[in-house]
């Protein structure tokens, strides 16, 4: 049986050795450049993921440039990225490592102490930054192990998670587990794909109870998902004399925290979200006669959500809010936004009238 292991491993490592990934943060062993990739890894394809890692550090070379970057600068160049607490959190533990002299962690415990971070992402960077003896337990080698193993319970519970882990922790090489996380994670990422899984080309197949069995399509077995529920919201369009569109500012704490926005909210019509909108501007509005609405459909994580963003006109001093050109901001927005002010930029709204009132510089 531990020749089995070993020669599983082996083969494994080789097989990453030869068929790897040529990933930017693989080239460098600066814990700050692999501790933001495995962030901006976090439910994110790593295609997606390198032109962002690499103007970011281009822009925050060292832990010390991003603890004194302003957040809002740390956000623009997330923009487009999504989930933007990863961002507020980076900016934050930065700060914490700077307090600290500009140490990172030496163990997942300590990773787990930054904002952010939680069992995985420590787990990575224990095992690729600090050589820790850790599996990094992701989707992707949930998925192997599970197809490996033969696990038929669901992937998703804690039991059977840990099972995983513990087969895995069982195949480490001592003093290899960066190399081990990363061989499974590329291994998910580009064979043992969720589905039609490449087994032909698979260096573990003579290893694995699903391919033996027949059962890649029904491996790794997944709870029901749920009916992903549907939300509306409606935003204000309103522009001043130059031509400038109101947008707003969110709070810190929230899916969108700290970026800026068009003046929105959750509702199904104008008659419901107009006294909201007004508390958000602080300036009394009415809907432009005769110009119509405009509306996206934007898909998140657990819901989806419908912007529908109406021209409106304000009556009085707007006092919340700063006003932007649509085509170039220069603000941190996030994607449905940008989308409305592109659709405005491109004359999407038609004609709308501009603000008669005094307006924010």
């Amino acid at each position: 049986m531990a020749r089995s292991k070993s020669s599983l491993t082996q083969v494994l490592l080789s097989w990453y050795s030869q068929n790897g990934r040529q990933l930017p943060w693989r080239k460098t062993k600066d814990p700050y450049a692999i501790w933001i990739s495995e962030i901006m890894l976090q439910q994110t394809r790593a295609e997606v993921v390198i032109p962002y890692y690499e103007r970011f550090l281009q822009a925050f070379p060292t832990v010390q440039a991003l603890a004194q970057a302003p957040l809002d600068t740390v956000l623009r160049l997330w923009e487009g990225l999504g989930y933007y607490s990863r961002a507020r959190n980076l900016h934050r533990a930065a700060k914490q490592i700077v307090r600290h002299g500009g140490t990172f962690p030496r163990d997942a415990k300590e990773w787990k102490e930054l904002p952010g971070i939680g069992p995985y992402t420590a787990a990575a960077l224990a095992a690729i930054v600090n050589g820790q003896d850790a599996i990094a337990l992701d989707a992707n080698l949930l998925r192997v192990g599970a197809r490996l193993f033969g696990e038929r319970g669901i992937v998703t519970s804690p039991v059977v998670r840990k099972r995983i882990e513990r087969r895995f922790l069982e195949l480490l090489p001592p003093g290899k587990a960066g190399t081990f996380n990363q061989a499974l994670m590329d291994l998910g990422a580009t064979v043992c794909l969720p589905r039609n899984p490449r087994c032909e080309a698979c260096p573990l197949r003579r290893f694995c109870v699903a391919q033996a069995t027949g059962q890649q399509e029904k491996i790794p077995v997944r709870a029901r998902r749920r009916v992903r529920p549907h939300k509306q919201f409606i935003a204000a369009v309103l522009q001043d004399e130059r031509g400038r569109l109101l947008l707003v500012r969110q709070a810190d704490r929230g899916i969108w925290g700290g970026l800026w926005t068009l003046p929105y909210v959750e509702a199904r019509s104008w008659r419901e979200a107009r006294p909201k909108l007004e508390a958000i501007t602080g300036t009394r509005m009415k809907r432009t006669a005769g110009r119509s609405p405009y509306s996206i459909t934007h898909t998140f994580t657990h819901f989806t959500a419908t912007y529908t963003a109406i021209p409106a006109i304000p009556t009085t001093r707007v006092r919340h809010g700063r006003w932007v050109r649509p085509e170039q901001p220069n603000l941190a927005v996030p994607v449905p936004h940008r989308k409305l002010l592109q659709a405005f930029s491109r004359g999407g709204f038609g004609a709308i009238p501009h603000a008669r009132t005094p307006s924010n510089p």
